[in-house]
Order: C-alpha cells, then sequence, then structure tokens
C-alpha cells in the first residue's frame, strides 16, 4: 500500500486579550488524512475562558505539558474534580453527553498544553460517558542510548502501553528526539506528526520531509516512520489510529453524523440529561 502524504501544514496562533494563546493546527487542509482526529491545539492559557459546557459524539483530551508553570484543573458532570499536574493528562470520553470545565489549578498561573479532539465512529457515538487519567508519574516512558524519551500517553510505542482505553484505538505519542526513532504505521490508520519545537527529518519509502517549529504533516500507509532531530533536538507530538470514513457534522460542543445527531444531541443537554456542573 503506498503512503499517502498531506502537505505540510503551518499552524496559526490565535490569541485573546493575554488570557488565552493557541496554536491550532488546520486539520481540514490535511487531504482528508487527519480524521479521526478534529482537534489539535497548542494552548496557553492564565485565566478563566471557558465556563462549564457540553460535549458529545467524541472525546475530548487534554494533556499538560511539562514545561507547564501550573497544573490542570479538570471537572465534569459525572463527579470528577482532578488536578493534573505538568507531565499529565485527562481523557474525557464524552459518548453520549457530558459537560466539564477545565481552567488552571491556580488562578493567574499560566497552563500549558495541548487540547486534542477525536472523534467517535457512529456505533460509539452513544456510549457511556468516561474519564480517563493518568498523573505524570503514571505515564509509562521509552528510552534509547542516544537519549530519545517518548512518553506513550495513550496507546503504545514498542513494548509499552499505556493504561488509558478508549472505546476505540488510538495513540497520542511526545517525543523528544536527539538522535531517531522509528516509530511503524499501522495500515489503515492516519497518522500525524506536529513539531512543537526544534526541526525533525521525516523519511517513509522513499520519501524524505524536513519539518520546523510549529509545523504538522499528516499520512496514511504501512512502513517504518524515521523520524530524525536536526539541529539540536526536537519536541512533537504523534497521532495516529484508524482513518474514519464517516459523514462528519460538527455544531458547537457536539460532533455527529447529521443533523438528526445534533438536534438529539441539543436535546439531551437541555434536558439535563448530561448531568450539571456549576462554574468555579
Amino acid at each position: 500500500m503506498a503512503t499517502r502524504i498531506s502537505k505540510i501544514v503551518q499552524s496559526r496562533k490565535h490569541s485573546s486579550g493575554g488570557i488565552f494563546s493557541v496554536n491550532n493546527v488546520n486539520l481540514a487542509s490535511m487531504d482528508g488524512l487527519a480524521a479521526p482526529l478534529v482537534l489539535l491545539d497548542n494552548f496557553h492559557v492564565s485565566g478563566q475562558p471557558f465556563g462549564p459546557h457540553p460535549h458529545a459524539g467524541f472525546s475530548a483530551i487534554t494533556y499538560v505539558f511539562e514545561d507547564s508553570r501550573t497544573a490542570l484543573r479538570s471537572r465534569d458532570s459525572l463527579g470528577n474534580d482532578l488536578e493534573i499536574g505538568p507531565g499529565g493528562i485527562v481523557w474525557l470520553q464524552a459518548g453520549k453527553g457530558a459537560q466539564h470545565q477545565e481552567v488552571p489549578a491556580i488562578r493567574g498561573g499560566e497552563l500549558h498544553g495541548a487540547q486534542i479532539y477525536v472523534n467517535l465512529s457512529a456505533r460509539n457515538k452513544m456510549v457511556e460517558p468516561k474519564t480517563m487519567h493518568m498523573l505524570p508519574g503514571q505515564v509509562p516512558e521509552w528510552h534509547n542510548d542516544g537519549g530519545d524519551r517518548v512518553r506513550v500517553l495513550v496507546g503504545g510505542f514498542d513494548n509499552i502501553q499505556s493504561t488509558i482505553t478508549p472505546a476505540e484505538p488510538y495513540s497520542i505519542l511526545e517525543a523528544f528526539v536527539v538522535d531517531g526513532i522509528t516509530y511503524p504505521l499501522g495500515s489503515g490508520d492516519n497518522t500525524i506528526i506536529y513539531v512543537l519545537k526544534g526541526a525533525l527529518s521525516v523519511e517513509v519509502g522513499n520519501q524524505v520531509l524536513q519539518l520546523s517549529t510549529e509545523t504538522a504533516v499528516a499520512m496514511s500507509g504501512t512502513g517504518d516512520l524515521k523520524i530524525r532531530a536536526l539541529d539540536d533536538g526536537a519536541h512533537a507530538l504523534l497521532l495516529s489510529g484508524p482513518a474514519l470514513n464517516e459523514p462528519v457534522l460538527a455544531d458547537g460542543p457536539f460532533i455527529m453524523n447529521d443533523a438528526t445527531g445534533i438536534r438529539s444531541a441539543y436535546q439531551r443537554f437541555t434536558s439535563g440529561q448530561m448531568g450539571k456542573l456549576e462554574a468555579v
């Protein structure tokens, strides 16, 4: 199977009054190779720009980067009130619907994280909502003699597995590349590499790409993806999962397959079926 590769995308930076800034990867421009990923943001937030809000039809994931100056406070209508320190992750599998609110654990502290939305297939749109998380010391890591480090946030790498088990398989890895690593592409999967800092050479088959800071590329195929650092190393996210070839309709906080699904989600929310959550 020939490897398909999207164009290289430069993230777009947005900011709001010094409270919230985000580098957003335009997944829609990745030639259809991003699904089931529907949002990928590298954000900094120091205030509370978002109150409690609902989600349905997908999973909302927040990873707190190790350099974050404060922890994340993640609350939801399932009864969870979690403090996720730098290096930890929380995965809200919203399914048929739940509310949450996420804020810096220390008011005024700057939170640095990745916001990731992973779509659910039609068969799992109505799965019961569930929150999964790992604290910083619980995230398994892979190392090699060359100084490379991979944090296995979701899914697996080599013989290391995350304890987060979504309804549908997905992999989120954080790679600190000093020399080079090899990542096997899964048949039927879409894989995205997003460089947060530094530069990478990415080789698959007979194609070689160079990615700089705040650029991303998506691909689908099989074979080994050879990732090598350029200059003084790089920090990147690798996200991968089975391609989802279904209609997608997003409306505000809901992602469904059609307008009927969206209307049903709004009805569940307004009737209280997604629970209650007071603002902090």
